[in-house]
């Protein structure tokens, strides 16, 4: 039986929003050698490339990106002139229910957080990223909401009311300010189904990532996979964690 492992990004290898960190990103580097790795985030593709760096994600095996709403395989080109290519397997729509935009907005505005700095919500693929602090929030306001959030508990407030106002919707919390709006089912479970149901038939399938408690955004897929007998699940809190976590079984 092979293992294939299963990364987050924010919060697994990288702090929030962050590139990863060089030193660890060699590490990672060399321990990917002769294994099959991919990477499950909530970001977009070209904001994970940016994040870990051309070397990481010409040796992955795969990306599911915004939430794994998409699916992006590579393709490597032996004859010259060598290359890499990205082909989509597969891609969700996402369409936005009359009113919820508004209703962002609104809960925006009733905030009493003290520092917000606009563009609270952003259209991906098979989803919707919302913050209270804004997307352009800088490393100083991300960090005050993330205490402000950790003290109040806003974000898992916010996901019950819009759960009760849009039931055919999903809201989860996602990296260290934001909330995932998706439809029911498009959460990042949806890939052990979509991709990996042949696999975890004969192969373990390894996941590490940082919200696997409800309401994380990666509390989905750890269900599913702790519900299969071929599954595991690591929790880590920071990608200091992971790299301390790649020199235990199974990873070593």
């Amino acid at each position: 039986m092979s293992n294939i492992y299963l990364f987050d990004v924010d919060g697994t290898l990288t702090d929030a929003k962050c590139k990863i960190e060089a030193t660890f990103a060699d590490e990672f580097l060399s321990w990917m050698h002769d294994k099959e790795v991919y990477i499950v985030s909530g970001g977009s593709f070209e904001r994970i490339i940016d994040q870990l760096g051309l070397d990481i994600m010409n040796k992955v095996a795969g990306v599911f990106a915004c939430m794994g709403n998409i699916f992006y395989n590579r393709i490597e080109h032996i004859n010259p002139p060598k290359y890499d290519e990205w082909e989509i397997v597969y891609e969700n729509k996402f369409k936005a229910p009359r009113g919820l935009y508004k209703d962002l907005i609104r809960l925006v505005d009733d905030s009493e957080f003290y520092n917000k700095t606009g563009k609270h919500y952003e259209e991906r693929v098979g989803m919707v990223n919302f913050s209270i602090v804004g997307r352009n929030a800088g490393t100083v306001e991300r960090n005050q909401y993330s205490n402000y959030d950790a003290e109040f508990n806003e974000r898992a407030r916010i996901v019950e009311i819009l759960k009760d106002k849009y039931p055919k919707l999903d809201f989860v919390v996602g990296g260290a300010v934001s909330i995932d709006i998706f439809n029911k089912g498009s959460d990042k479970s949806q890939i052990v189904n979509k991709y990996f149901k042949e696999a975890i038939r004969t192969n373990q399938v390894i996941f590490v990532g940082d919200r696997v408690d409800f309401p994380g955004n990666d509390y989905a897929l750890a269900e599913k996979l702790n519900r299969r007998k071929n599954g595991k699940v690591f929790k880590v809190d920071t990608w200091q964690d992971t790299q301390k976590l790649l020199k235990t079984e199974p990873f070593a």
